[in-house]
């Protein structure tokens, strides 16, 4: 871990030829790990080797990308006969399925160290203290971390550091309620809070509503991106910046925002690309699906794997590293609105509009062929805020036949795994649901 750290410290900044070469190394050999020892992999990856055996980089993007449903399908031939040494032993990761079908992967031990390695480059960056207390809302499961008491974690930085040994780290899990969350954090006085960004900004709307101040440094975030007025109302009510991860139970840690803010992806341990809809690179400021290949993750190797993110291609970056950049992460595949001719759309509102309606939080959801409802969250039940132009908005930025309605509610409720989710295609997750359902009618029952 220490050598792998010690190397991340330099390689940020090595010219983009070496970073490229070191990549491909790591490739070819997961390459030749999975087509020898994975069946899903056995004739898979055909395209990209040559006849003489060596590996075709030109011919990188004929791999064919693999989907969700795959993980899912295709599990018991995703898993590999034998590991390369020193990568065992193995555990599980399962998604909460808050966000599409829940998937599980076997992850190895040293993609969780070169996992772990990563984030505390990311902390190095912005100066975080290892040695200080970090709170962690995290979890589901009542019978763990649950108020009053949580559960401690231990130190939370590198372990051969000799200030990083005085950390400590806790975690509660999601289902307490704001008041008991923030009288926790108010007891073990973190200075750093790991959260989703959404329930981030929830409770900073709490924390006022409730009249419980707190303070934090930095509020570590995960699992969905970051809007402007995230950042505005954890800044305002806690004085604290956030700091961005990238990440996935797939992916693992995949990119972090520099002290300048663009997102950096970790070329060390995983490959990020973002591809239009024939597979292929998208230049820099184009909107893109996220198809990553993680280098460590050789129980069940990962290669060309659909992320389901919808990001925007980076460039260089002022900071001076050269590891590639992204630009913002968009939203999810799952919630692209889908007109009926064919038009898809990812793009997110404004949030003057949201701050016109006089709401605390929203969800904009397609509910039929071209139906949005619009649900909010008033801060003045007295206050009656202005449909109209967030009607508009819908039908300029997305469909220009759009219906639109509003409903007033007292909370947008959460996802499993403790997400919110801003927008929700619910007419094609609708569509799709009748689809499997009437396929796994029609199927032939096997003995």
């Amino acid at each position: 871990m220490q050598q792998f750290y010690d190397m991340l410290l330099e390689s940020q900044f090595w010219p983009r030829q070496q970073l490229v070469d070191y990549q491909r190394s790591q490739l070819e050999q997961l390459l030749r790990h999975a087509r020898a020892n994975v069946p899903f992999y056995e004739t898979r990856l055909d395209p990209v080797f040559a006849r003489d055996g060596s590996v075709d980089w030109d011919k990188w993007e004929q791999i064919p990308i693999v989907k969700r449903s795959d993980l899912v399908e295709h599990r018991g031939a995703m898993q590999a006969r034998v590991l390369p040494p020193g990568h065992g032993p193995v555990g599980r990761s399962s998604s909460s399925g808050s966000t599409g079908t829940p998937v599980t992967v076997s992850i190895t031990r040293l993609a969780k160290l070169a996992s772990d390695v990563t984030r505390w480059r990311a902390h190095r960056w912005h100066g975080l203290d290892w040695s200080a207390v970090v709170c962690a809302r995290f979890g589901d499961n009542p019978e763990r971390s649950s108020w009053p008491d949580g559960t401690a974690m231990g130190p939370w930085g590198p372990p051969w550091i000799d200030e990083a040994r005085r950390g400590q780290s806790f975690e509660i899990n999601r289902l307490a309620p704001s008041a008991e969350l923030l009288e926790f954090l108010k007891r073990k006085g973190p200075r750093y809070y790991s959260s989703a960004p959404k329930p981030a900004h929830a409770l900073a709307l709490e924390s006022e509503r409730l009249h419980l101040p707190l303070k934090l440094d930095a509020i570590l975030t995960h699992g969905e991106g970051v809007s402007d007025a995230d950042r505005q109302q954890v800044r305002r009510v806690f004085g604290a910046e956030i700091i961005e991860h990238y990440s996935s139970k797939e992916g693992m840690q995949m990119a972090h925002p520099c002290p300048d803010g663009r997102l950096h992806v970790n070329a060390e341990a995983v490959l990020v690309e973002i591809v239009d809809g024939s597979g292929r690179h998208c230049p820099a400021g184009a909107v893109g699906r996220v198809v990553i290949t993680p280098f460590f993750q050789t129980a069940q190797p990962l290669i060309r794997y659909e992320q389901g993110d919808l990001a925007i291609a980076g460039g260089s970056c002022t900071c001076g590293r050269s590891l590639p950049t992204i630009s913002s992460i968009v939203g999810r595949l799952t919630h692209m609105f889908i007109h009926p001719n064919g038009r898809r759309v990812a793009e997110k509102l404004p949030d003057r509009y949201r701050e016109g309606l006089g709401a605390l939080a929203w969800q904009i959801a397609q509910v039929g062929p071209t139906n949005f409802e619009i649900r909010y969250v008033p801060e003045d039940l007295e206050f009656v805020g202005n449909e109209a132009a967030a009607a508009q908005a819908i039908r300029d930025v997305y469909f220009v036949d759009a219906s639109v309605s509003f409903r007033r509610v007292s909370e947008i409720p959460l996802r499993p795994g403790g997400k919110y989710v801003e927008y929700v295609n619910e007419w094609h997750q609708e569509r799709v649901a009748q689809s499997s359902s009437m396929g796994m009618q029609a199927s032939p029952s096997r003995s």
